[in-house]
């Protein structure tokens, strides 16, 4: 059993973008822990949203929006992707949930 698990939030105003993308409400992160970065002008909490563990399906979905949203050509962004191994899912489109034995 896992000590920790993400899900997308429901209540997030872009979980059916993320839902469309991953098919599930399970989030394959890097890790629990949210980091700051910069998404356009403002700087959000994100968590790092694990692209290795994404199947073909998601990747492909993940591209394919991401080239549509930015019109950048999807095999730059997969380039970068491959390179840093993931993208950034703001803190409010995710939440984990953590299990009692790792506070054990």
């Amino acid at each position: 059993m896992e000590l920790w698990w993400a899900s997308l939030n429901q209540s997030s105003p872009r979980y059916r973008d993320w839902f469309s993308i991953l098919g599930t409400d399970k989030v394959p992160l890097l890790s629990p822990h949210t980091g700051k970065t910069k998404l356009g002008e403002e700087e959000a909490n994100v968590y790092l949203l694990d692209w290795q563990h994404l199947d073909q399906e998601q990747s492909d979905r993940l591209l394919a929006f991401l080239a549509n949203k930015f019109a950048v050509d999807a095999s730059v962004i997969e380039s970068d992707l491959d390179e840093t191994g993931h993208f950034p899912i703001r803190e409010a489109d995710v939440t984990v949930f953590y299990s009692m034995r790792a506070f054990l």
